[in-house]
């Protein structure tokens, strides 16, 4: 009897055990982001090469339900770095520069760093108060004189609902966006980057 009980038992306790950790993987964010400003000339059409990387310690973005760890983690796709550089070369294009290859010509280079991506939720009633924030260390680089800045965004939302998930995409897009924004619409950077500067590079 106790037999014919284990046999019936086992196979249904491996099968709740295999749907309770199907929800226990990390969501992928898809994080979208644009640069949001107004269109000028400032950069005088000066050549500029944009590199941008993900350089976070940690690829974790924080865990979908604060309340409950063995739900998982947030994650973002890999490709975060390209979509960082199309929108930093994008929001530098509205402002005038432009956006080329790396080549011996090119003598100004920008290279931004995702330096911090995170996620904070504190469960309330009925939701989450969700916190998403954003660093960016940037490296300009203009003909051998060196301008380091970092560009910080923080977005707060309120989510309701146990189906989060997709706000995920939007909370992290948005935040990313404000600091690229911030970045774009920097004119202490921009005025580096536009300049004129004297060779200052060793010469091989």
């Amino acid at each position: 009897m106790t037999g014919r009980f284990l046999s019936r038992a086992v196979p249904a306790l491996l099968c709740l055990a295999v749907l309770f950790c199907a929800g226990c993987g990390a969501y992928r964010a898809n994080v979208a982001c644009q640069a949001v400003v107004e269109k000028e000339d400032a950069g005088r059409g000066v050549q500029v090469v944009v590199n941008a990387a993900d350089a976070r310690p940690d690829p974790s973005v924080g865990q979908r339900d604060p309340g409950m760890k063995m739900l998982g983690s947030v994650v973002v796709d890999p490709g975060v770095a390209q979509t960082l550089e199309r929108a930093v070369s994008r929001g530098l294009t509205d402002k005038g520069f432009a956006p080329s290859q790396a080549s011996p010509a090119v003598v100004r280079t920008l290279a931004v760093a995702l330096s911090r991506l995170t996620y904070t939720g504190t469960p309330r009633l009925g939701g989450l108060t969700a916190e998403a924030r954003v660093a960016l260390t940037v490296t300009a680089d203009n003909n051998g004189e060196i301008l380091e800045k970092t560009y910080d965004a923080t977005t707060q939302w309120k989510l309701s609902g146990s189906n989060v998930e997709p706000d995920f995409d939007r909370l992290l897009g948005q935040t990313m966006s404000k600091a690229v924004s911030k970045m774009v619409g920097d004119y202490d950077l921009l005025n580096f980057l536009a300049k004129t500067v004297l060779r200052t590079r060793e010469l091989g």
